[in-house]
Protein backbone atom coordinates (compact mmCIF):
# COMPACT_ATOMS: atom_id res chain seq x y z
CA UNK A 1 0.00 0.00 0.00
CA UNK A 2 2.76 2.38 1.01
CA UNK A 3 4.72 1.89 -2.29
CA UNK A 4 1.54 2.00 -4.36
CA UNK A 5 0.89 5.63 -2.79
CA UNK A 6 4.18 6.40 -3.54
CA UNK A 7 5.28 6.97 0.07
CA UNK A 8 8.23 4.13 -0.64
CA UNK A 9 10.25 3.41 -3.54
CA UNK A 10 11.20 -0.48 -3.64
CA UNK A 11 14.77 -1.99 -4.49
CA UNK A 12 14.91 -5.70 -5.44
CA UNK A 13 17.89 -7.87 -5.48
CA UNK A 14 17.69 -11.50 -6.15
CA UNK A 15 15.26 -12.34 -3.26
CA UNK A 16 15.37 -9.32 -1.33
CA UNK A 17 13.38 -6.25 -1.15
CA UNK A 18 14.61 -2.99 -0.19
CA UNK A 19 11.79 -0.63 0.79
CA UNK A 20 13.09 3.43 1.02
CA UNK A 21 10.39 5.89 2.49
CA UNK A 22 10.27 9.16 0.01
CA UNK A 23 10.77 12.03 2.05
CA UNK A 24 9.17 14.48 -0.01
CA UNK A 25 6.47 12.18 -0.92
CA UNK A 26 5.71 11.66 2.70
CA UNK A 27 5.65 16.32 3.30
CA UNK A 28 5.09 17.07 7.00
CA UNK A 29 4.89 13.60 8.07
CA UNK A 30 8.69 12.74 7.37
CA UNK A 31 9.53 15.87 9.94
CA UNK A 32 7.15 14.24 12.49
CA UNK A 33 8.98 10.65 11.85
CA UNK A 34 12.56 11.93 11.78
CA UNK A 35 11.58 13.64 15.36
CA UNK A 36 10.09 10.44 16.59
CA UNK A 37 12.12 8.08 15.05
CA UNK A 38 15.35 9.56 13.98
CA UNK A 39 18.16 7.90 15.76
CA UNK A 40 16.11 4.31 16.04
CA UNK A 41 15.96 4.49 12.15
CA UNK A 42 19.80 5.72 11.64
CA UNK A 43 20.71 2.93 13.85
CA UNK A 44 18.52 0.24 11.83
CA UNK A 45 19.27 1.56 8.59
CA UNK A 46 23.52 1.35 9.60
CA UNK A 47 22.63 -2.30 10.98
CA UNK A 48 21.07 -3.03 7.54
CA UNK A 49 23.37 -1.76 5.31
CA UNK A 50 26.69 -4.08 7.33
CA UNK A 51 24.42 -6.61 6.91
CA UNK A 52 23.86 -6.39 3.55
CA UNK A 53 27.83 -5.62 3.11
CA UNK A 54 28.68 -8.75 4.76
CA UNK A 55 26.32 -10.73 2.96
CA UNK A 56 27.88 -9.48 -0.52
CA UNK A 57 31.70 -8.31 0.34
CA UNK A 58 33.34 -6.95 -2.50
Amino acid sequence: MLRDTGLVTLRKDGTKRFYRADREALGPLADYLQAMWGTKLDTLARLAEEAERNENPS
